[in-house]
């Protein structure tokens, strides 16, 4: 099984939110475990958007989560996480995860922006040329 949860990146408004899509993970994990790093994937598009992209991410803390339902393996999903004070370090995030039925999970998570996670390179570890490619992840960003 891959890491990268998402499947689609929808739009990033720096500073504001980010939206993604996925379907519910048929994995020999937890899919309550999986839908937090769903939020988080979704939360680091949004934090890496204030330093484009240049910086790693750090999953930091999770303050609360709660999951409403598991809708079975393969249903749409939709992630959004949020901040109202999201700064060049990082920052707390709501995150949500609904499907057609209604809501699925939220939670409040805090993500940092580091730096010299990859030694020498100066290229971020977090946002690699693939995932950039693969998810066209500047051309999502919202016009401010």
């Amino acid at each position: 099984m891959r890491w990268l949860l998402l499947e689609k990146v929808h739009s990033i408004q720096k500073g504001k939110k980010a939206v993604a899509s996925s379907k519910v993970p048929d994995a020999p994990y937890s899919s309550e475990v999986l839908f937090v790093e769903m939020m988080a994937q979704t939360g680091g598009l949004l934090v890496g958007a204030e330093s484009d992209y240049q910086k790693d991410l750090i999953f930091a803390k999770i303050e609360n989560a709660t999951i409403a339902s598991v809708p079975k393996a393969g249903t749409p999903i939709q992630i959004e996480a949020g901040s109202e004070s999201l700064g060049a370090d990082g920052g707390w995030l709501e995150a949500t995860i609904t499907c057609a039925q209604g809501p699925v999970a939220k939670a409040r998570l805090l993500l940092m922006a580091v730096t010299g996670l990859s030694g020498t390179q100066k290229k971020s570890v977090t946002f690699h040329d693939a995932f950039m490619d693969y998810f066209k992840v500047r051309e999502k960003i919202l016009p401010s």
